[in-house]
């Protein structure tokens, strides 16, 4: 048995480098997995970072208010803080062109200033306060991401806006010498004051001494009033910001590409398992009928997992090139050499035992892993179908191998994770050994009658 899986690994290494147009495919096949990863890595590297290119339409319709000779124009205001702001491409139309582009997808969104906004922003101060409305417009249909960049932008602007009201609000009912809760307090005491003094002028000598009590009184009386004072003060500008967030980030990425990489890597990992199993044949390139199923199972691995490791090593150097930061590169490269092997013997134990019909399921679990791994998306917001499949699929415990290889190891978790990969090692090779014998007459039957349809590329 030994001898006859060394032959099969032999004529497989004699037949990949006698043709130099066999190397030149097989070196395609190497590449081609580490540009899948390389490539959806580096599209990702940054994308909230490039929203310059973004264009936002403003339109400003507000209408200037002038009180008391002077004039209010809040809509400018907004305008204005909105040139300083660098992250969209800030795009000036008037009120129906803005419309048409949102709505016929030329532009993702526009925020809409209408005619009365400085009005109701001041209506505040007429004791009948109407709440000023922004229209934000967006296009759901454009993309599924331009929507939630451009709507947190518009969230900010709002909160921007209202944050300016309210502090000039409290600026102008506590801030100026006339009405501010100090100025109220020193006029009142300066009344006292004014009202003590005369009283002391017409006062005889006998009454000095309470005088100077009283005197003594109002001191410590505007001590208490300008204690109040501040302290209403305070209390004011406290409401303005009552809480303060203070972030803390553990393993913190230094861009999205750095934590997209471990699910692209993965991915990549699996289709280039798939790649290899559909170009490459599962059976030996000599004398087929000389050998055992069993023999040719694992006399036919070894060129699966040859080519794999290329590929993870090529991949490692593609994501290096690329400068995406790592705890420890040993570290990454040894999972991705594990990971692979065990895709791969997952996808190559498929294949030998049911022939085309495993390379359909090896497409199948790819998609299903595509979704149902937590790899971008929080596995709570996906369907509970993929949330039950979640801890039955390989890539699961991949990509959180990877992602403790990128960002820092938690060992507990590290080694629970390789115990789950291994496990699908051993099952992918415990199935192969049992079930090859068995299945191995049908998987040929199936495929012969595949052949003679004429519509499959299949090697006779």
């Amino acid at each position: 048995m030994i001898d006859n899986i060394k032959k099969i690994i032999k004529d497989d290494s004699e037949a990949m480098f006698k043709n130099p147009v066999v190397v030149i495919v097989l070196i395609a096949l190497i590449i081609l997995p580490s540009l899948y990863s390389v490539i959806n890595v580096y599209a990702c590297w940054d994308p909230y970072g490039d929203t310059d290119n973004i264009d936002f339409i403003i339109v400003n319709n507000d209408n200037p208010v002038t009180v008391n000779g002077t004039t209010y124009s809040y809509g400018t205001q907004v305008i204005n803080s909105l040139q300083e702001n660098n992250n969209f491409n800030w795009v000036y139309k008037d009120e129906d062109d803005a419309r048409d582009m949102v709505k016929n997808g030329t532009s993702y969104a526009a925020i809409i200033i209408p005619p009365d906004f400085t009005k109701d922003v001041l209506s505040v101060y007429s004791g009948n306060p109407t709440q000023a409305q922004i229209e934000y417009l967006v296009n759901d249909k454009t993309s599924p991401v331009a929507p939630k960049i451009t709507g947190n932008a518009a969230t900010k602007v709002n909160t921007a806006v209202s944050d300016a009201i309210i502090e000039k609000f409290n600026t102008r009912t506590y801030g100026s010498t006339a009405q501010s809760p100090v100025a109220v307090q020193q006029t009142q005491v300066s009344q006292s004051a004014t009202t003590q003094n005369a009283t002391t002028q017409t006062a005889t000598a006998q009454n000095a001494a309470t005088g100077n009590v009283t005197n003594s009184s109002t001191s410590n009386m505007t001590t208490a009033e300008l204690t109040q004072a501040s302290y209403n003060q305070k209390v004011s500008e406290y409401f303005n910001s009552p809480t303060e967030l203070t972030n803390h980030t553990y393993y913190k990425a230094d861009s999205y590409a750095q934590q997209v990489a471990p699910f692209y890597t993965a991915l990549a990992s699996w289709v280039g398992c798939i790649i290899l199993v559909a170009l490459l044949s599962a059976k030996p390139v000599k004398d087929e009928d000389k050998y055992s199923p069993i023999e040719v199972y694992f006399g036919k691995i070894g060129l699966f997992l040859g080519m794999n490791t290329c590929q993870s090593i090529v991949t490692f150097i593609g994501l290096c090139i690329l400068g995406i930061p790592m705890s420890s590169g040993l570290t990454v490269l040894l999972v991705m050499l594990l990971i692979g092997w065990v895709f791969m013997t997952i996808v190559y134990t498929l294949v030998s035992l049911l022939g085309n019909v495993g390379k359909a399921i090896a497409l199948i679990i790819l998609v299903f892993q595509i979704s149902g791994t937590n790899g971008i998306y929080p596995i709570e917001i996906m369907s509970p179908l993929f949330q039950g499949l979640m801890p039955y699929l390989p890539m699961t415990y991949a990509i959180l191998l990877l992602k403790d290889a990128v960002f820092g190891v938690i060992w507990p978790t590290f080694i629970k994770n390789i115990g789950f990969l291994i496990i699908f090692l051993i099952a992918a090779l415990a199935i192969g050994i049992i079930v090859k014998e068995k299945l191995d007459k049908r998987a040929k039957y199936f495929d012969k009658k595949l052949n003679e349809s004429r519509l499959f590329e299949l090697r006779k």
